[in-house]
């Protein structure tokens, strides 16, 4: 029988990872690592042991760690706010080290890092609504835009808004923060994303030099049950009540939250040491965020029996502005310049190797994903 450890086990994406490990492997025993929330409607406490545990205050990690079969980790955190930025960097890349620190300590067979596509970069321009975006309806164009894959890196591309040149500059930064510097901090557009792509490159490094036995995955934009904190259920549920006619003009991978947890399942029990694997929908759900809401008021109209307005994409330019002077009088606010930006890029990828190598296998239909977002929303 495994014993699989798993951090951030109620959030969004790890309760869906729990869910699909219990219906998967129904005698595995599960243990919950939470600081606060510690319940999640995917599944019943009673099915897992909780355990308390702060990836950044905690000095027992590798005594909670012993005697595990694999650890996952999903714990992190997703901001977009400026004042926000140092708690996403050491959340995310502190934490994760962390983490690495005491896997290797346990000696774990096997550790699951769930990274996110937003470490990858893609190759459109930034703020090119024409380019490559969607040509087919709602799909993106082979040829025209690539697709970011685990062999995709941002460094030294003008489209992806990284504040670092190459990974031994990703690297210094963890290291500076080990030491207190956090100057590097200033000049960074978009935090999350230079966290996920620096904790991704400490992962590797640690592979590399240290021998850590880690998988990574990269998941891609989820969308189903699971969503306790408004994401993309409050996306959502804004289009699907006519209260949000406007979209960024990016572009993001949209896939199944519940695919993501058997996807993330098979890289833990299937997947090769030292690999990483994306997991996210069909490349034919690569979606502009414009089709993505035109898709939930399309499924609303026909649930609700009643015409909705169209949906509009809006330049990205007046976006930012606005967003950056309402981050300023109301910090409080989650509209932020850093997240107009984040939903500016064209952030496409493609599984082809998970589906090629774990049997990976996203649902075709994005409707049941809408539908299910919704109704656990309201649930």
């Amino acid at each position: 029988m495994l014993r699989i450890g798993v951090t951030g086990a109620f959030g969004f994406l790890g309760a869906n990872f729990v869910s699909a490990l219990l219906q998967i492997l129904p005698e595995t025993e599960i243990v919950a690592f939470a600081s606060r929330t510690r319940a999640n409607p995917l599944f019943s406490p009673e099915k897992v042991e909780i355990e308390d545990l702060s990836i950044l205050r905690s000095g027992d990690m590798a005594e909670k760690f012993g005697g595990l079969d694999a650890v996952a980790h999903f714990a992190g955190r997703v901001d977009y706010r400026r004042r926000m930025r140092r708690e996403v960097w050491d959340i995310d890349v502190l934490g994760a080290k962390k983490v690495f620190d005491a896997a290797l300590k346990a000696k774990v067979p096997r550790l699951l890092y769930v990274s996110s596509i937003c470490a990858l970069g893609a190759g459109s321009l930034r703020y090119d609504q024409t380019a490559a975006l969607p040509a087919a309806p709602s799909a993106a164009t082979p040829g025209r835009t690539r697709f970011a894959d685990e062999r995709s890196t941002p460094y030294g591309a003008s489209n992806w808004p990284t504040s670092f040149a190459s990974p031994r500059e990703a690297l210094a930064a963890v290291d500076a923060s080990e030491d207190g510097d956090y100057s590097f901090i200033e000049s960074m557009e978009l935090a999350y994303f230079d966290a996920k792509l620096a904790a991704w490159e400490l992962a590797k490094r640690y592979s590399r030099e240290k021998g850590l036995p880690v998988i990574t995955i990269f998941p891609g934009t989820a969308v189903g049950p699971g969503d306790l904190n408004s994401g993309i259920s409050k996306l959502v549920n804004s289009v699907w009540e006519g209260k949000l006619r406007f979209a960024p003009p990016g572009a993001t991978a949209f896939m199944d939250s519940r695919d993501l947890g058997a996807g993330a399942s098979l890289a833990l029990l299937e997947g090769k040491i030292g690999e990483a694997y994306v997991i996210a929908g069909r490349d034919e759900h690569n979606l502009r965020y414009k089709n993505f809401m035109e898709l939930v008021a399309g499924i609303a109209q026909r649930e609700n029996g009643r015409n909705g307005a169209g949906i509009s994409a809006i330049p990205p330019g007046p976006a930012l502005f606005a967003a950056a002077i309402v981050e300023q009088v109301l910090p409080e606010s989650p509209l932020s310049k850093a997240l107009i930006l984040s939903g500016s890029v064209q952030n496409v990828c493609t599984s082809a190797k998970a589906r090629r190598e774990l049997g990976y296998e996203p649902r075709a239909d994005l409707t049941e994903s809408v539908i299910a977002c919704r109704k656990f929303s309201r649930s």
